[in-house]
């Protein structure tokens, strides 16, 4: 929200989860430590499993190895990297529940990518908080014809029950036609801030 940088590029990458310990013995196992959102991608393995163990969310997967390395009958879901940096064993390969898993990352700089014809647009907007005030912020990328690729709310921090949206849309902010749809939408909203055009992800 704050930052004069942009997004100039993103890269997903395929995520494989691994369980890791010193306990080989599924049945011996009382504790699952991992990130949250590992934890989430690896749900109905560990439901079908381990339904026994306790699942434990840490801050990072890094930091779930570690636990797992002095905790006597517990294991860790992290990368193998992870395994080998803390000397675990790891006792079953690649057990997230969707076989593409895979995370988004982006890339920001001080760079504006030229339009490739294969791009997409982040902004973040906030809108007034009445009735269909998120409608009519949507409305007119449908209008354009835009395609919505994603869209997440978050807590705005300036008042309660206040939200922003950010919002990933198909298509570069040069581009005639997504350029008519933004300043459509800013004529509709309290604020929207351009975060970047860039190429979209190629795996």
């Amino acid at each position: 929200m704050t930052s004069t940088l942009k997004i100039c590029g993103e890269v997903e990458i395929k995520v494989h989860q691994n369980l890791m310990g010193h306990v080989t013995n599924l049945s011996e196992i009382t504790e699952v430590f991992s990130h949250q959102q590992s934890l989430a991608q690896c749900q109905h393995w560990l439901d079908k499993h381990m339904p026994h163990a306790r699942l434990t969310a840490v801050n990072s997967n890094a930091e779930a190895a570690r636990l797992a390395s002095i905790t006597k009958q517990a294991v860790a879901i992290a990368g193998i990297v992870a395994a080998e940096v803390y000397n675990l064993t790891i006792i079953e390969k690649n057990i997230e529940d969707e076989s593409n898993n895979t995370t988004r990352f982006i890339i920001i700089g001080q760079q504006s990518p030229a339009p490739t014809g294969n791009d997409k647009t982040t902004l973040v907007v906030s809108t007034d908080n009445q009735s269909g005030a998120l409608y009519r912020t949507l409305e007119p990328f449908a209008k354009f014809g835009i395609g919505m690729v994603n869209i997440e709310s978050r807590p705005s921090r300036q008042a309660l029950w206040d939200y922003i949206f950010f919002i990933d849309i198909e298509g570069h902010s040069e581009e005639q036609v997504v350029a008519q749809a933004l300043n459509t939408v800013k004529g509709n909203v309290k604020m929207l801030k351009l975060l970047g055009s860039y190429p979209k992800a190629v795996l």
